[in-house]
């Protein structure tokens, strides 16, 4: 049996698993991890438009259920916010795996 991070829904929404740890202290596997994360900047683009799709979607769902005066809009709409925070997540790290380092 698969665990839920094995999962096709989970690798959708989750980039993790797309990367490596580039904190070894060996400086060979540092470097090819960080190459290797460089190369596979281009899919955060992907993850970065799932998120925003969800982030909007979850906004709009409290604010129809805004209109209709009940309390379940609170929870669409911290969902919504905490989509947020993954897509300002992933929006630092295209921006600084696209730095050229000296």
């Amino acid at each position: 049996m698969t665990s839920f991070q094995d999962s096709v829904l989970f690798r959708y929404f989750f980039f993790h698993w797309l990367f490596r740890d580039a904190s070894v202290k060996e400086l060979y596997q540092r470097s090819a991890a960080i190459a290797h994360n460089k190369a596979n900047r281009h899919h955060l683009l992907a993850y970065l438009r799932r998120w925003i799709a969800l982030t909007l979607l979850m906004y709009f769902a409290g604010i129809m259920l805004e209109q209709f005066n009940t309390m379940a809009c609170v929870f669409f709409y911290t969902i919504a916010a905490l989509c947020t925070c993954t897509i300002a997540k992933i929006t630092v790290a295209w921006i600084f795996l696209g730095k050229h380092q000296p």
